[in-house]
């Protein structure tokens, strides 16, 4: 389903004494968006929008190459950890995400039959030194919450207002998407010892740091590029694709 999507910056002036005069006047901090998300009207109430019209969180972005090549997840989520003050590493991370051990297993054809569950932990290698899969929302949740104990707020599963709503009062957030950012067709099955896993080899995790009427900003760990746009109505269809999975944290930045 299309999203249809506007914003609307409403600036209110504020007298900052007796004197009337418009010198005197100043734009008050706060600023009402409103949103139409699928011909739903959701205000949010943000002190990050400004005269362009759109929400943006100047978080530093970080590269997940050259050492982890599918390492995406957890870059994202070094990302956000130093948002909020605590500079852990990409590599630190990587470390120490859960991992699922299933080796992987390959028929006369090359298909995989067996391997890990992304649910339970990193499926794979991380560094791309063999093939690696990736890591899904439960086990970065965990994470988040032993190095920020208390903090993760695992959105998984909610609407996307309301992972719109987490950025506009200032906390970014990880999100499940495709290389692409757009639904994809090309889909896998596989036993894991959990039971069966349906993955997409074009999985990819990025930190949403803003919208504006028409584009996402996104901090890419593959490119490493910093609040790159990205249409907003493929970009939620892929977030479906991939199971409405998004992480963040419980207080923002102070």
């Amino acid at each position: 389903m299309a999203i249809l999507l506007s914003v609307v910056i409403f600036f209110i002036a504020i007298s900052t004494g007796a004197d009337s005069d418009v010198k005197s006047l100043q734009l008050r901090e706060a600023a009402q968006v409103t949103v139409m998300l699928n011909h739903q009207k959701i205000t949010f109430v943000s002190t990050l929008a400004n005269q362009s019209h759109q929400v943006l969180l100047r978080v530093p972005a970080i590269s997940q190459m050259p050492e982890l090549h599918n390492g995406c997840e957890v870059t994202s989520l070094s990302m956000l950890i130093k948002d909020t003050g605590t500079n852990v590493s990409k590599t630190t991370l990587a470390n120490e995400i859960q991992k699922d051990p299933t080796p992987l297993t390959l028929d006369s054809n090359g298909q995989i039959v067996r391997w890990g569950n992304p649910n339970y932990g990193f499926v794979g290698s991380i560094t791309g030194n063999a093939p690696g899969y990736g890591v899904y929302h439960h086990p970065i949740a965990q994470l988040l919450n032993k190095i920020e104990p208390g903090q993760a707020v695992d959105l998984t599963g909610s609407s996307f207002a309301k992972v719109l709503s987490a950025v506009a009062s200032g906390r970014p957030v990880i999100v499940w998407t495709t290389l692409t950012f757009a639904p994809v067709k090309d889909w896998l099955t596989w036993n894991s010892p959990e039971g069966i896993v349906h993955a997409t080899m074009y999985e990819h995790t990025v930190l949403l740091v803003g919208f504006d009427k028409t584009d996402l900003f996104i901090n890419n760990p593959l490119t490493g590029d910093q609040a790159e746009s990205v249409p907003i109505a493929s970009f939620r269809k892929s977030w479906i694709q991939m199971g409405r999975q998004a992480v963040t944290v419980k207080n923002k930045k102070v």
